[in-house]
């Protein structure tokens, strides 16, 4: 009974490891444009509205929280999460992004749903007020922001590559700003 637990346990590690790192052909050249801005906005005094529905909304408060821990030894990114659990997000949601968001901003949006149907909604949203966007989906167009490709066989292989899209973030913008 061990070795068939052991066994199936690591053909599921080993999947996910096979599933990172066939994304990151896909997935750097987003990362690397999502740094820059991420970057920005920090100098700029911005901050960064992480959105989600669904069940992607667990995602988007821990990604939140990962982006406001500090970036020893310098700052941390003033990084807020707005979720809902509506599929299409509530009447709140969108009360909350129209009252708290500003030029400039930068709108982080997770849709790891196949089609990226809310991503679209958080685009149209982030263009009437001018903000900067960064989608966590599948490949998005996304005017004058940037889509960090979530590419693989079902969500829970997206939410891996979220996870490690946003500790790939933070370790980018650390060595951008502090030269490390």
């Amino acid at each position: 009974m061990i070795d068939e637990n052991y066994e199936r346990t690591a053909a599921s590690f080993h999947r996910r490891i096979e599933t990172i790192a066939n994304a990151v052909d896909s997935m750097a050249p987003g990362l690397t444009a999502a740094t820059s801005l991420l970057a920005q906005a920090m100098l700029d005094d911005r901050k960064v509205l992480v959105c989600a529905c669904g069940k992607d909304a667990a995602l988007a408060a821990h990604v939140a929280a990962t982006l406001r821990t500090p970036i020893e030894p310098g700052p941390a990114l003033p990084a807020l999460a707005f979720c809902s659990d509506s599929a299409g997000g509530d009447t709140q949601l969108w009360r909350d992004l129209r009252t708290l968001s500003r030029d400039g901003d930068v709108l982080l949006c997770i849709d790891r749903g196949a089609g990226a149907a809310i991503a679209q909604k958080f685009i149209q949203f982030a263009e009437t007020r001018n903000l900067v966007t960064i989608a966590l989906s599948d490949n998005t167009e996304v005017p004058g922001g940037s889509c960090i490709a979530l590419r693989a066989a079902d969500e829970d292989q997206r939410s891996e590559l979220a996870l490690m899209a946003i500790h790939c973030l933070r370790e980018h913008i650390k060595q951008f700003l502090l030269g490390e």
